[in-house]
């Protein structure tokens, strides 16, 4: 069995770090994976500590893919459970292009949504919660797990998993991502899966395709922060690189203090100096400038 996860923190980045690092030892305390009820109650747990020991504001949408591999007529096939909080997305894809959506965007403006926060005392308004917040289900987000009184799956925010259970098979992948890929108008479910399609015809390097695919969303437009993973379900045994920091470009005229010390926070996190993180950038792109 493996795990594959992805976090998009907000307020602040206590919330996805927490996830990062005790998720899936919450998730490993469960004993059937077929059991979802069981699932939902280590989340459950999973939250309520990281409430209980933080007085932080952060919250973080939470998608995770539990793969247990089946053999079947002596072939290989892929048990998919997928759990969503929030509006990250999950989506199963093949050679042909072929997209399948696994998990749908839980916004404040969906009816059944709505109906919770309002049932809880809350409001929408401009698709935000209380106007504020704008997605209906997060792990952390303290000050919308309210009323206190009230069971964790009525609150105004929410921290309870949807769940989709599908079987891949060799020659599929996974793409996990937050909504800073699907930022206007380019990218779809369906646009994506045929890029990162036409990207594997030409490589086998999905740490070089990701970067590529968030260097797209750059030059397409997106403003809100990205993350992405690809999971291919295929022998890797000749893979087998080490993990590898692909930086992006730092703009020196950029005005935005915060995206320059972001820049600088995620070298150092990788273990480079911020002049290493330059000077590998230039290599990469042929010791072009910014």
């Amino acid at each position: 069995m493996d795990i594959f996860a992805l976090f998009d923190g907000h307020c602040g980045p206590l919330a996805s770090l927490f996830c990062k690092d005790n998720l899936g030892s919450f998730i490993d305390n469960v004993q059937n994976y077929d059991n979802l009820p069981d699932i939902t109650e280590q989340i459950m747990r999973a939250d309520a500590r990281f409430l209980n020991e933080s007085e932080c504001e952060d919250g973080t949408t939470a998608i995770f893919s539990i793969v247990q591999i089946v053999e079947n007529d002596n072939a290989l096939e892929y048990k998919i459970t997928v759990g969503n909080i929030g509006d990250s997305r999950v989506v199963l894809g093949n050679n042909s292009g072929e997209a399948i959506k696994l998990t749908e965007d839980h916004k404040p403006n969906t009816p059944t949504e709505q109906q919770r926060i309002e049932s809880a005392g809350g409001h929408v308004s401009v698709n935000r919660v209380r106007g504020s917040l704008a997605l209906s289900r997060a792990i952390g987000d303290r000050a919308y797990k309210v009323p206190l009184d009230f069971p964790p799956d009525r609150q105004q925010v929410i921290c309870i998993p949807d769940y989709e259970v599908i079987t891949g098979k060799s020659g599929d992948w996974l793409f996990l991502a937050c909504d800073g890929i699907y930022e206007g108008d380019f990218f779809t479910r369906e646009t994506v899966i045929k890029w990162i399609s036409d990207k594997l015809e030409t490589t086998n390097d999905t740490a070089l395709i990701m970067a590529d695919l968030l260097d797209e969303c750059l030059f397409r437009g997106s403003k809100d922060n990205m993350s992405a993973m690809l999971v291919q379900f295929t022998d890797g045994r000749d893979y087998n690189q080490p993990d590898e920091y692909i930086p992006g470009p730092y703009y020196e005229g950029a005005k935005h203090a915060k995206f320059q010390q972001a820049y600088r926070n995620f070298a150092e996190l990788n273990g480079l100096t911020f002049e290493e993180s330059i000077a590998l950038f230039k290599k990469r792109n042929g010791n072009s400038g910014n």
